[in-house]
């Protein structure tokens, strides 16, 4: 596989990832399974639910867990540090040019015209997972059920996730 070709998939990953870590796991995605085929969907859709349910920002974790996965320690962290290299370093260019110019009709105009983009890489991603969602009944009872649990009654999402974990591994295996 190449540890240079998983620093360089990150490094890409890291340069597009504005919005925040669900607007980047259609990239994340597009690389690991379509590009580079180092994962399933399943296996790259498992990763993210993982991501979600630990400490840290999603697109980090994400990139640590496939690193990892196809890589061992070592492709965990170049994948970490491949995909956050990039932003941090753009992250303080981009803050002290905001500094300077914080006034500018233009530097709010750009600011306002990227929010569309991000929602729709976050609209993507949704996409995406609903689609593996609802290959069969299964998945598509859990996320209207979810869906009903989180808006209509604020249900925890950890206990959420633990719930259909629980009965997707007793009952569909």
């Amino acid at each position: 596989m190449g540890l240079l070709r998983l620093v360089n998939a990150f490094l890409q990953v890291g340069a597009v990832s504005f919005g925040g870590g669900y607007s980047v796991i259609k990239t994340i995605g597009h690389y690991v399974v379509d590009v580079n085929k180092w994962l399933t969907l399943d296996e790259f859709n498992e990763i993210v639910a993982i991501s979600q349910t630990t400490p840290g920002p999603i697109g980090i974790n994400s990139a640590t867990y496939v690193g990892f996965k196809v890589a061992g320690y070592l492709g965990a962290f170049l994948a970490t540090f491949s995909v956050i290299v990039v932003p941090v370093l753009l992250s303080v260019l981009v803050y002290r040019f905001y500094l300077k110019k914080k006034d500018s009709e233009l530097i709010t105009l750009m600011l306002t015209k990227l929010r569309p983009v991000v929602l729709a890489m976050i609209a993507a991603a949704s996409v995406g997972f609903l689609r593996t969602a609802f290959e069969n009944l299964f998945g598509l009872v859990a996320t209207i059920l979810s869906f009903a649990a989180l808006q209509l009654f604020r249900v925890d999402t950890l206990t959420l996730m633990l719930a259909f974990g629980l009965f997707g591994f007793l009952f569909l295996r």
